[in-house]
């Protein structure tokens, strides 16, 4: 399957999903049934968007923006939408992007040079009927031994270790990235939302490592501050 096909398809099983296609007799879900949820932005992440509706480069961002005529609807848009938008600061993918808005959910598909990055956020979530269950957080690092210190500097040398780092440091958490069969998948946690960026790639190698999507990730800025 190539990029184009690869597009396609992903367009295809985003209409559907926005579009919320159903028979007019659904089955009764069954009673070990996950159940969508809305999230709720802890009291740290709802800090988090504060922080970044007022950082001075996504203000000037936005100016630029602004003063972009072929990206009137675009803006127009994304102000409706129920959601925190991040999307790249790079007025040149923005114009060769496309919006989706839909229910608590956006997803923004914008068509690179090698290569389509599909941006997705939601602000639901499925949670398991189990006791115990639901969206679960990343378990907290547990004590280095001695020396570890080194290793972790060694380490960090690593692409993916250090885009990791970065992206942390930027205010991504629960993140988790996967290589597929068309490239990278990215998912991590934001301003109580959930994202997750895609990869679909010419060819696997130079801008469609994990770290390339990583990096991608974190230097993903706000849009709106949406209503999760």
């Amino acid at each position: 399957m190539n990029i184009r096909t690869g597009a396609i398809v992903g367009g295809l099983v985003l209409a559907a999903a926005i579009a919320g296609v159903a028979t007019s007799q659904q089955p009764a879900p069954p009673p070990n049934a996950a159940t969508q949820v809305g999230l709720t932005p802890s009291r740290e992440e709802a800090a988090d968007l504060v922080r970044a509706q007022q950082d001075p480069l996504t203000t000037r961002f936005h100016r630029q923006l602004e003063q972009e005529k072929g990206l009137a609807g675009l803006g127009a848009q994304v102000a409706a939408a129920t959601v925190p938008v991040l999307a790249p600061p790079d007025v040149g993918l923005l114009n060769a992007a496309t919006f989706y808005n839909g229910d608590r959910h956006y997803m923004l598909v914008i068509e690179d040079t090698g290569r389509v990055i599909e941006i997705y956020g939601s602000a639901k979530a499925f949670q398991s009927p189990v006791a115990g269950g639901g969206v679960q957080a990343a378990p907290a690092a547990a004590a280095r031994p001695a020396g570890a210190g080194r290793l972790a500097a060694v380490r960090v040398q690593d692409p993916t270790e250090r885009a990791l780092a970065q992206a942390r440091a930027r205010g991504l958490s629960d993140i988790r990235p996967e290589k597929t069969e068309y490239g990278v998948d990215v998912a991590f946690r934001r301003f109580g939302a959930l994202y997750n960026v895609s990869f679909i790639c010419e060819s696997q190698g130079a801008g469609c490592t994990e770290a390339d999507a990583i990096g991608f990730a974190a230097g993903l800025v706000l849009l709106n501050g949406g209503g999760a």
